[in-house]
């Protein structure tokens, strides 16, 4: 696994569960107006996730791996 593949993969992992973090603080605000920050920082977390998946998992296009024939 490369370096940029791992820095991703933690990175959008975490981002995930701020995310998920501060979508829940959002919804459960008691204050109507007073969750508009956490919505906003769940949404950009959320989108780095995103970016962080797509950095991921279009790493590992076009490239072949070998295949060992033993026999």
């Amino acid at each position: 696994m490369k370096i940029k593949e791992l820095l991703a993969a933690l990175v959008g992992l975490a981002s995930a569960v701020g995310a998920i973090y501060f979508f829940y603080k959002f919804v459960t605000s008691a204050d109507p107006a007073g969750g508009h920050t956490q919505g906003w920082i769940a949404l950009g977390l959320a989108a780095v996730a995103f970016v962080c998946g797509l950095i991921y998992f279009l790493g590992h296009v076009n490239q072949e791996e070998e295949i060992h024939i033993t026999q």
